[in-house]
C-alpha cells in the first residue's frame, strides 16, 4: 500500500499575490530562496519534490526561473488568474524598488559607503543560492545518472563557461540517455 501525503494547501489568488509579492520584496541577491522557503517550509504548498519538479520545468522555459515557477504553480491552481496575480506580485515591490534605486544610483553611486553596502552584499547573496543549490541536490534522487548529470552540468557551467544553450544542447540529451542506461539497468 502506498503511503499516503496530506493534502497540500490550495492558496487563494489573494495569497498567491502576497506570498510572491512578500518574496519578490524581500529577495535580494535572488528570490529563488525565498521562494523555495515560502512554498516548501513555510507554506508547505508544495513538496521538495514537487518544488524541483516546477523549478526543471521552469528552466525549460525562457524568461527568470521563479516567473515560471510563479506562472506553473499559478496556472495549475486557478488558471489563467493565478498566472497572472504571481508574476505581478513577484515583480511588484522589484519594480518600484529598482526604479527609486536607479535614482538613487544615479545620485549618490560615488560616495564610499554607497559601493560598501553594495560589497557587502554580494557574500550574502552568494551564500543564499549555494544554500538553495545544495537543498536541491538534497532532495534530488540518489541515482548514478542524476549525479553524472549534476557534475557535468557544474563542469560546463562553472569550469569551462559555456554559454548556457550550450550546456542545456550537451546536457539534456546526456541526462536522458544516462536516465535510460540507469533504468534498463535496473530492469534487467
Amino acid at each position: 500500500m502506498p503511503d499516503l501525503e496530506p493534502a497540500r494547501p490550495c492558496p487563494s489568488l489573494w495569497q498567491l499575490f502576497y506570498n510572491f509579492a512578500m518574496v519578490g520584496l524581500f529577495g535580494f541577491g535572488g528570490v529563488m530562496p525565498w521562494a523555495r522557503q515560502m512554498m516548501v517550509d513555510r507554506r508547505q504548498w508544495v513538496s521538495e519534490q514537487g518544488f524541483n519538479e516546477l523549478l526543471t520545468t521552469g528552466q525549460f522555459f525562457p524568461g527568470p526561473n521563479i516567473a515560471n515557477v510563479g506562472i506553473i504553480y499559478g496556472r495549475r491552481l486557478h488558471g489563467l488568474p493565478g498566472a497572472v496575480v504571481t508574476v505581478v506580485g513577484l515583480y511588484l515591490f522589484p519594480s518600484l524598488i529598482t526604479v527609486l534605486a536607479g535614482f538613487a544610483y544615479a545620485k549618490w553611486w560615488s560616495h564610499d559607503v554607497v559601493q560598501q553596502v553594495f560589497g557587502a552584499v554580494m557574500p550574502i547573496a552568494t551564500g543564499l543560492m549555494l544554500g538553495t543549490t545544495l537543498r536541491l541536490l538534497k532532495a534530488m534522487p540518489r541515482t548514478l545518472a542524476n549525479y553524472s548529470a549534476f557534475i557535468l552540468t557544474f563542469v560546463l557551467m562553472a569550469v569551462l563557461v559555456l554559454p548556457l544553450w550550450m550546456v542545456l544542447l550537451i546536457c539534456i540529451p546526456s541526462s536522458l540517455a544516462l536516465s535510460f542506461i540507469g533504468s534498463q539497468k535496473v530492469a534487467g
